[in-house]
């Protein structure tokens, strides 16, 4: 039986990331953020490319973890027309995928906001860096800000104000959607979904792709 990747995906600053993190709690399964990804490859090469990252290192983990059994929640921008066949597609022959696009009226102001109340210590450097990032996101606002057709099971989710539909209503979603899930979570590897055998187990996924974009 496959596990489920619940995929949270919407424009920068529209609280997919949040909102990752509550469902992973919920549902007690692993969180994986994208942009953890990325920070542990800049950290290993500053001038990384995001594209080839996600190609190289990000989709083949979340294959891996998929390949052991693991239900978990991804938090990533998803970009309409490549979002299908350069990720979606390649994920199904190993899960099910359930998609929640996050939507919020002015995601950038929010965005940038965030970088000013979370970063205001960080040296200017990486502060420039994510202004820049921001910038680039406003630009590039129609390709995330949407959701996409993907051909999996989609809800979309106001978060002006709170959310709607609300978190409870999201886990029906997710419990609804041709998905026992309370049988993956007794499928999972070892103990519960976020024990410490199983963030063992997702630090050594991750590593192995680390260095293999190294060699």
């Amino acid at each position: 039986m496959k596990p489920v990747i619940i995929y949270v995906s919407g424009a920068p600053g529209s609280g997919k990331t949040t909102l990752a993190k509550l469902l992973s709690r919920q549902l007690n399964i692993h969180h994986i953020s994208s942009d953890l990804v990325h920070g542990s490859i800049a950290f290993l090469n500053p001038s990384h490319d995001r594209g080839e990252t996600i190609r190289d290192v990000f989709i083949p983990y979340l294959i891996d973890s998929a390949k052991l059994g693991m239900s978990f929640v991804v938090d990533h921008v998803l970009q309409k027309d490549i979002a299908k066949e350069t990720i979606i597609d390649k994920l199904l022959p190993y899960a099910n995928v359930l998609y929640i696009h996050t939507q919020a009226a002015d995601p950038i102001s929010r965005y940038k906001k965030n970088i000013e109340d979370h970063d205001s210590n960080e040296v200017q450097t990486r502060h420039d860096f994510l202004i820049s990032r921001a910038e680039f996101h406003a630009h590039n606002l129609e390709n995330t800000i949407n959701p996409i057709d993907l051909d999996v099971p989609r809800l979309v989710v106001d978060t002006n104000n709170g959310y709607d539909p609300s978190l409870e209503e999201s886990i029906n979603f997710i419990s609804s959607s041709g998905n026992n899930f309370n049988q993956y979570e007794r499928l999972v590897v070892v103990g519960t979904p976020r024990s410490k055998d199983n963030q063992r187990t997702q630090g050594k996924l991750l590593g192995k792709h680390l260095l293999a974009l190294q060699c």
